[in-house]
């Protein structure tokens, strides 16, 4: 059961005063039973008997009444009307004020106080302590006397100390119910407190990312948007020549797939941060998978004269892979491999068949990653970065990497091989 489940149906007084009201009931009538036997055994009269033993049966009733169709006010309010009607003829039956009537008055003060609701607590309140008032006064000042009934002083400690300690376990077993549920909803409190207080962290961390995210794109969209209309009326009144033209249209086509690239990445990590669904598996061969990968950056890497080079160590064959999500994150490695390579070098994509595992590894040479900066590679932090040729990059591509790699269960990391070569890998379990 959740926190809130718990909390609606357990935390609330209602449930807390129908679980008393079934305590009540049980312990009233097994109460009755004890006391009828024990009157026999101290040698009170058979009418007190009968009427003790009588009394457990409504109250009986009412458990189960109570327990197969609820309607506890109702069953509250009856056994409570037949208790003090009960009560009165103990009172008389039972020596007076010197009897221990008094306890049981005790007894339906504070039942009533705990289970009765509405206009009807006020009343049976104003009732009961005015009936045993009336009662005790009138005796008190001999408006009518009351048999004594005790063969000895024995007797009546027995019944007095029976009586109390009978009630006094009402009372506690009372109290212990409403302390157990309290304690139990103050521990479901306090988890609902530290859930909500990160689930507070996380949403504050979206908004962060959500502010950093709109600020990139307000950044990396308004200017290449302004240079390209300015560019296109500079154009439309015949400002430039041929070997203008051809620069602007070089440079329009690098801010284009650097733009492109943003969508792409922003898109991809909206759908990934709001989409639960299961990623769809396809039966694909993980060589043609790579050359196809291999292929689509062929373009982007002749630009700086660099290669690609595929390596694949062990037999492949076709399995069931997450084509789209794989291809999503080693795009965005040899992406970043090239970005931060120098021109004329070469990029590797290799792959390494194991009986229970794929790992893809993109390697490349350059500088280092320092070690202070390699456990931010995978953060989100939205930041402007410059590749070997002044590169524009966003800082989305990890970050989305590693979340889609998260959700497929995957091992997505960096390592160093101890030269000038970065290595980032990706893994996945075939088992």
């Amino acid at each position: 059961m959740s926190v809130l489940e718990y909390l609606d149906k357990s935390g609330n007084l209602e449930e807390l005063q129908n679980k008393i009201a079934l305590v009540f009931a049980a312990f009233a009538g097994t109460l009755m039973i004890f006391l009828g036997i024990s009157d026999y055994f101290i040698g009170l009269s058979a009418f007190i008997i009968g009427l003790k033993l009588t009394l457990a049966i409504p109250f009986f009733i009412g458990y189960w009444y109570m327990k197969k169709f609820g309607k506890y006010q109702l069953v509250l309010n009856m056994m409570i009307g037949a208790g003090v009607m009960v009560i009165i003829f103990n009172y008389f039956e039972n020596d007076g004020f010197d009897g221990p009537t008094l306890y049981t008055f005790f007894i339906f003060i504070v039942a009533i106080a705990i289970l009765i609701k509405g206009a009807w607590k006020a009343i049976w309140l104003f009732l009961v302590t005015l009936t045993f008032s009336m009662l005790f006064y009138l005796e008190v000042y001999g408006y009518y006397s009351v048999p004594r009934i005790y063969t000895s002083l024995e007797n009546r400690f027995w019944d007095h100390w029976i009586t109390l300690i009978w009630c006094g376990l009402f009372v506690y077993a009372g109290v212990m119910v409403f302390i157990k549920n309290y304690q139990r909803q103050n521990f479901f409190l306090n988890q609902l407190r530290k859930e909500n207080e990160v689930n507070l962290e996380k949403l504050s961390d979206v908004n962060q990312k959500k502010n950093q995210l709109i600020a990139l794109l307000s950044h990396d969209l308004k200017n290449p948007i302004a240079t390209l209309s300015s560019t296109m009326e500079m154009v439309d009144r015949g400002e430039f020549d041929d070997d203008d033209m051809k620069q602007i249209f070089s440079e329009l086509k690098n801010q284009s797939f650097h733009l492109n690239k943003v969508l792409n990445n922003t898109l991809s990590w909206v759908m990934t941060e709001l989409d639960d669904r299961t990623f769809e598996l396809k039966k694909v061969d993980p060589k043609d998978l790579m050359e196809e990968i291999r292929d689509t950056m062929v373009v982007q890497a002749q630009r700086k004269n660099q290669r690609i080079s595929l390596k694949i160590d062990g037999e492949t064959e076709e399995i069931d892979l997450e084509e789209n999500e794989i291809k999503i994150i080693l795009k965005n490695l040899l992406d970043n491999a090239l970005k931060f390579s120098q021109s004329d070098s070469t990029i590797e994509l290799s792959l390494k068949v194991a009986p229970n595992m794929l790992r893809w590894e993109v390697q490349n040479e350059g500088p280092v990653i320092p070690e202070n900066l390699r456990d931010e590679l995978f953060e989100f932090k939205v930041k402007t970065s410059y590749g070997t040729n002044r590169e524009k990059g966003t800082g989305l591509g990890l970050p989305l990497c590693k979340k889609i790699a998260d959700k497929l269960e995957m091992k997505l990391g960096f390592e160093a091989d101890g030269s000038s070569r970065n290595i980032f890998f990706l893994e996945r379990n075939l088992v």
